[in-house]
């Protein structure tokens, strides 16, 4: 088994806090794209360090770095902290500034002076007794059955949730989960705008729970308990298939690191969203996709798999029914040496798909959402040409103040939201809109060839956080059940003010720790996946052309973000997220070109 030296290590860990120092000082954000420059920067010149054969000046070097470190947090330490509202991170703040900050002009002089490493760099057998303990280990891992590791890595999932479960207790409930609940208990007509299919889901478990308990919480609870069982499935599967990808341990271990102890992942786990049972089928999917990349002759229970899961997809989120129709085609052509099974799966997916979001909904009275529900970034874009009171013909502005009132525009515009205009829209006249696409259609396009400025500048505000990683929004910060005349409240069944903080410190980690701090921004894992696809169309011949199913999937996912989404929220995009190990260990086996 490979085992990263120490050497490489002890250099990985002194580029990160020289980051981290640097970062506390210049007051930039964890997920500013400069954190990765950085510690690529200083990963650098420690390796032109280790070159450097000169042991001599480490005194100097020392004490130089520790007066202009103690100048430097003298002039700018209490501003940099400034920021934080908590005496502990102030404090933890100040040392690692100190810590980094020194290390930093360590580096530097060490590159000026070509001076080497202060202490001598150990022969390569030195470490061979740790290097046996860990093969040892990750040995023992391969050899556990697909099927021990799976059921063991659901386990350790559910029960590393499980506390964030007992305090959200009976689950976490925000608006669209309780619209939601006011169709299942009927107050509401039954509505496609979150998709029904999760909503009956809802429905099963609740009306399975008020069967055997008679009370609201507790059957609410039984859905929230079967949707981390799933998620903790799925993410199991996602370990599995890394741990056959690379055929090693660690990448597994740290898979399984990523979804248990990343506290994103347990707040959503017990949030009743459609984009967490969503989410999950995207992995089951991407599984499905890798798996039959690696067989040279996929079976039909292969491709049938791939259909049902293409169907779920589908009708579990609008979007991802487009997502799957742009991505049929590069399934049926990767997929062509089996064409006859890849067309017959696509074809049925998509007729089943249709009758279930025609014939089976209609039928059953259901709602399906407005046609102003899809035009977010259109509409968010026209507004901006207005709110910029920009000089329209008189036929444009006749078309415009047909459908809304101006008169408020300006107040109600907020350019990181689309539902204020779409709102706008709604009680104006938004069926001249549907009935006219052909002259609305003219207007928009018309005002973004004469303001293309507005126009990108509309688009990167509502959309922009799917593609750069510096935008700010919170990242599962969410707590209890929003306000209801339904008797849903939450009742915590562990809490005190240590879990409390202890709660509010874990997911403040995500926006303090660089490098860490990525993983709790959408933008980074767009990159990641473009990235990836990048390196397989470098590589065409990367598994047949197969295995790029696997990246165009979420990246016809992220592209339906980044032209229909009302929002940035991170939960949009956590089907990429959940993806992400199983797209690292691929990216790293084409790197190394294992595949």
């Amino acid at each position: 088994m490979e085992v990263l030296e120490k050497k490489e290590l002890n250099n990985a860990l002194v580029a990160f806090l020289c980051t981290w120092g640097l970062q506390l000082m210049l007051g930039i954000t964890v997920r500013n794209p400069l954190t990765l420059v950085f510690f690529a920067l200083f990963c650098a010149m420690g390796v032109k360090a280790r070159k450097n054969r000169k042991r001599k000046l480490f005194l100097p070097i020392y004490v130089m770095s520790a007066i202009l470190t103690a100048a430097v947090i003298f002039l700018y330490g209490k501003r940099a902290v400034a920021r934080f509202d908590s005496a502990l991170f102030r404090l933890l703040g100040i040392a690692i500034m100190l810590v980094g900050i020194f290390l930093s002009y360590f580096r530097v002089f060490q590159l000026v002076l070509k001076v080497g490493n202060p202490f001598p760099i150990p022969k390569e057998g030195s470490a061979k007794g740790d290097d046996e303990i860990v093969e040892k280990a990750g040995a023992g891992v391969n050899t556990l059955s697909d099927t021990a590791v799976f059921f063991l890595a659901a386990a350790i999932c559910f029960l590393c949730w499980l506390p964030y479960f007992l305090y959200e207790y009976p689950g976490i409930m925000t608006a669209d989960s309780i619209v939601q609940y006011e169709q299942v208990i009927g107050v509401n007509p039954l509505s496609n705008h979150h998709p029904i299919a999760h909503t009956m889901l809802i429905a099963l478990f609740y009306k399975l729970g008020m069967s055997v308990t008679g009370d609201v919480n507790k059957a609410i609870s039984f859905y929230t308990v079967a949707q981390m069982i799933f998620f903790a499935i799925c993410c199991s599967r996602v370990v599995v298939q890394v741990k056959r990808v690379t055929g090693k341990a660690v990448p597994a271990f740290l898979s399984l690191a990523f979804f248990a102890l990343v506290p994103f992942n347990a707040v959503f786990s017990v949030t009743i969203w459609k984009d967490i049972p969503f989410a999950g089928i995207v992995m089951l999917l991407g599984c499905r996709l890798c798996e039959m990349s690696f067989k040279e002759n996929p079976g039909a229970m292969d491709f049938a798999g791939f259909a049902v899961l293409s169907v779920l997809m589908s009708v579990f989120r609008s979007n991802g029914w487009y997502a799957f129709l742009v991505c049929a085609p590069f399934f049926i052509y990767g997929f062509r040496k089996n064409m006859r099974q890849a067309l017959v799966s696509v074809i049925a997916a998509v007729v089943i798909a249709l009758l279930i979001k025609g014939p089976v909904m209609n039928a059953a009275g259901v709602v399906q959402p407005d046609f102003t529900e899809s035009l977010s970034l259109p509409l968010q874009q026209v507004a901006r040409v207005l709110v910029e009171d920009e000089e329209l013909s008189s036929g444009d502005r006749e078309l415009v103040e047909a459908v809304i009132d101006t008169t408020y525009i300006h107040e109600l515009y907020a350019p990181d939201f689309a539902d204020n205009i779409k709102e706008l829209v709604r009680v104006g006249h938004p069926e001249i809109i549907e009935n006219n696409k052909g002259a609305y259609l003219g207007l928009w396009m018309r005002l973004g060839l004469a303001h293309p400025v507005h126009y990108i500048r509309a688009w990167f505000d509502l959309e922009g956080g799917y593609v750069y990683p510096d935008v700010s929004y919170d990242v599962g910060n969410i707590d209890g059940i929003m306000g209801n005349s339904y008797g849903l409240v939450p009742t915590p069944l562990i809490g005190g003010k240590a879990v409390v903080k202890g709660k509010e410190i874990l997911i403040k980690l995500g926006s303090f720790v660089p490098l860490y701090g990525m993983l709790w921004c959408a933008g980074a894992y767009t990159w990641l996946v473009v990235f990836v696809l990048f390196m397989m169309l470098w590589k065409k011949k990367t598994m047949g052309g197969k295995l790029s199913v696997f990246v165009i999937l979420q990246a016809a996912l992220v592209l339906t973000l980044l032209i229909a989404a009302p929002v940035v929220d991170f939960r949009y995009e956590y089907c990429v997220v959940m993806l992400m190990p199983l797209t690292a260990a691929i990216c790293a086996m084409i790197i190394k070109k294992r595949i």
